[in-house]
């Protein structure tokens, strides 16, 4: 019996747990994955030929404007239009002597209405004989209205201070006085006078980009036919 306990309490080799991977066949080594590659951008769509017409013509607008900034100096010095700067200095003083006057003395109210209505009646009528010459300078200028009555990139800075100026003037004074009496609330129509002056100038001695030569009736026909 003591013989058999040994025999199965004898010591039994010991297992130990596999410790190392099994290599691939053939001993390659194990590879490392690749990240997949990202999608390609998407290409940008060509521009159609007619929006490249419409950049192209803005680009040569803006720079015909660039050119056309320097006539500006010269123009201020030539003293061009002192007659129309002079009429609208003119008209403005009479207007505020016949406002105050009307302020201070009742009977000469009467006057100062007669003085706003012929104001407004010149003032009329230099604005469409401006707009007559301006519409005969179209044919070969552009010309839009912002710039025609602001001068804007049209007339030098000393002009735009004289004729704006002027009629800044006539808008304070019929603003300060029309809640006196009714009478002085027509001061409200003599700027009239200074926007006449402003777009005579401009008509006569503005400063204007040359306008495009239109197309002919060959050049229409192809460009009706390409489409």
């Amino acid at each position: 019996m003591s013989s058999r306990k040994r025999g199965r309490t004898g010591a039994q080799p010991s297992r130990s747990p596999a410790t190392t991977a099994k290599a691939p066949a053939g001993g390659a080594q194990p590879t490392a994955t690749k990240p997949a590659p990202k999608p390609a951008a998407k290409p940008r769509r060509a521009m159609p030929a007619g929006a490249e017409a419409v950049r192209a013509e803005r680009q040569e607008r803006l720079a015909r404007r660039v050119e056309i900034s320097p006539a500006l100096a010269i123009a201020g010095d030539s003293g061009q239009g002192r007659g129309i700067i002079l009429s609208a200095w003119i008209g403005t003083a009479v207007f505020i002597v016949t406002t105050l006057a009307a302020a201070a003395v009742p009977s000469a109210r009467i006057v100062a209405v007669l003085v706003d209505l012929a104001l407004l009646l010149a003032g009329s009528g230099l604005y469409l004989l401006g707009w007559g010459v301006a519409a005969g300078r179209s044919r070969e200028s552009q010309i839009s209205l912002w710039n025609l009555i602001l001068l804007e990139d049209a007339a030098p800075n000393r002009v735009r201070a004289h004729l704006l100026g002027a009629t800044a003037v006539q808008v304070l004074v019929a603003g300060a006085t029309c809640w006196i009496t009714a009478a002085l609330a027509f001061g409200w129509l003599v700027p009239m006078w200074g926007v006449a002056h402003c777009e005579l100038w401009g008509a006569r001695y503005g400063v204007f980009a040359a306008r495009e030569p239109s197309p002919t009736r060959g050049q229409k026909g192809s460009r009706g036919r390409r489409r």
